[in-house]
């Protein structure tokens, strides 16, 4: 999802990876391919106020495996979490949207830590073959395994379509996506449309950068909508082993001011 080099599946299950299928991905023409099987682990970092005039930080652990063959990938998440912040916050909002909602049944309190295992994330995408561009489309659910207020405790969908087109050494790429939050009690969500765009490069043999510009509509009438800019580099960094890493920067009250992470991926098979 490594969760950024490889296809939009991959950023629907990071919810912050913005690169292109073809950054790194298998070429979705070579249908007799083998499959593939990849697991990687990280760390995410991001904190801001998310417009609620109060810190709010969140760390992330995330374990993923993703099969590939042919066009389809399937893949699943499981995060270990820890969120400091308001009493009355929680996470979720959306795979691409917010990842912040308040709870409005619930005083702010003072700050305090939460932390445990979060939603499992199950994904599906499928490479269709056009003699135009690459075009991706995925579907994902999120379910509601994470502990108390590290969830809303409502199964989560969206659903993703994004192309790009290989340049030479650049290819630009445009997405959308539209998530459809669970219905929890005390909360008032509503369905979310995602868009980003931006542009890979090759950086190297086996070295890819990327930056990109995304907008989220908030799931709550209580957060504003998000606005951010990503970059990052992925590399290939031994046989069957690659290394990523990003940063963000928040361009709304509603996105978080600032993020990064680290990815380690190891092909398998």
């Amino acid at each position: 999802m490594d969760m950024r080099g490889l296809p939009l599946l991959a950023i629907l299950i990071s919810g912050t990876a913005l690169v292109p299928m073809q950054a790194g991905a298998q070429d979705p023409q070579q249908t007799g391919a083998p499959m593939a099987v990849e697991t990687s682990t990280g760390l995410d970092y991001e904190e801001g106020d998310y417009g609620t005039d109060q810190k709010i930080s969140r760390l992330s652990v995330p374990a993923t495996v993703k099969v590939t063959t042919g066009r389809l990938q399937l893949a699943a998440s499981l995060p270990y979490m820890r969120i400091e912040g308001p009493g009355n916050v929680v996470v979720g909002g959306g795979l691409l949207g917010l990842p912040i909602i308040v709870d409005p049944t619930i005083p702010p309190g003072g700050r305090i830590r939460r932390e445990g295992v979060g939603d499992l994330t199950l994904g599906a995408s499928y490479a269709v073959p056009t003699r135009v561009a690459d075009l991706t489309l995925s579907g994902e659910a999120k379910l509601p395994t994470a502990g108390k207020n590290l969830g809303t405790g409502k199964t989560d969908f969206a659903l993703a379509a994004e192309v790009s087109k290989s340049l030479g050494n650049v290819t630009p790429f445009v997405g959308v996506s539209y998530t459809m939050p669970g219905d929890p009690d005390g909360f008032s969500l509503r369905n979310s449309l995602s868009l980003r765009g931006g542009i890979a490069a090759r950086l190297g043999e086996r070295t890819r950068g990327y930056v990109a510009y995304s907008r989220a509509q908030s799931v709550s009438d209580s957060l504003p909508d998000e606005q951010q800019v990503t970059t990052g580099v992925d590399t290939a960094v031994a046989r069957g082993l690659s290394l990523g890493v990003y940063g963000t920067a928040g361009l709304s009250e509603g996105a978080p001011d600032a993020g990064a992470g680290i990815r380690l991926g190891v092909r398998i098979k």
